[in-house]
């Protein structure tokens, strides 16, 4: 749990330069409307998390104007750097950037008030600690691992071959949810099969080797869902997996 507020936004920690007055969380959900024939009404799908919108704002105070400036020109380029890390517990983080931002002078000389709004299009809070689960897993045997927050958790694979390599004989499951796949191709010993789900860009991947392999690959990007997870690696004897994750929570 957290021990302290951290209030920071990519490299900028906000009490460095102003005092924080307020922040707000507004989670969207979309919702899909199908309309019910003959009716009158109509019938809605369980509604995903789409983004959070974190409005905050907040005032910077200069013992001179010049001052009170610098300072909101460094708030000012913090905010429009792109996607970055806002830290509002000092043990986790969620990926944003910033919608909007607009500042009025208080008074003229030594103070401004500021409002930002944040988009997270990734919706969750992440663990800043990372855990990760090497083993070499007996084939068709389930092992646990355990995701402590309270929604999904991304996940990235790495599969090193054994000596002798690997060819078409990866399949790794959790039966806890019931996402699978399979990697169809070979695996040369010593090298390393690399699948992520969004665990480090917001890109899936597979590389064998470093190289794009997805022609190669079936099934789902594996998540762990909140608590213990049942995993099964089913293949080549003496193959090492090794599995990422942060705890992650809405």
């Amino acid at each position: 749990m957290a021990n302290e507020i951290s209030l920071k936004f990519g490299s900028l920690t906000f009490d460095s330069i102003t005092t924080i007055t307020d922040i707000k969380l507004s989670h969207k959900k979309s919702p899909r409307l199908s309309e019910i024939p003959k009716m009158g009404g109509s019938a809605a799908e369980v509604a995903l998390l789409k983004s959070i919108a974190i409005s905050i704002e907040g005032d910077i105070y200069g013992a001179d104007y010049d001052t009170k400036r610098t300072n909101l020109d460094t708030l000012k380029a913090a905010f429009n750097n792109g996607i970055q890390k806002f830290t509002k517990d000092d043990d986790r983080y969620i990926m944003a950037q910033l919608d909007n931002l607009d500042d009025e002078d208080i008074l003229l000389r030594n103070l401004s008030h500021w409002r930002a709004t944040l988009i997270a299009h990734y919706p969750f809070w992440i663990s800043e600690t990372e855990h990760t689960d090497d083993r070499v897993p007996t084939s068709g045997v389930g092992y646990t691992i355990t995701n402590n927050g309270n929604a999904p958790a991304r996940v990235k694979i790495e599969i090193t071959a054994p000596a002798g390599g690997i060819s078409d004989a990866i399949k790794i499951e959790n039966q806890t949810n019931g996402q699978s796949f399979q990697y169809r191709g070979n695996v040369a010993a010593a090298e390393v099969l690399e699948v992520d789900n969004r665990y480090d860009t917001d890109d899936f991947q597979v590389l064998n080797d470093g190289a794009d392999a997805i022609v190669d690959y079936e099934g789902d990007f594996i998540e762990l869902d909140p608590g213990e997870n049942t995993i099964v690696f089913t293949g080549t004897a003496g193959a090492a997996v090794k599995i990422y994750h942060r705890d992650t929570w809405y």
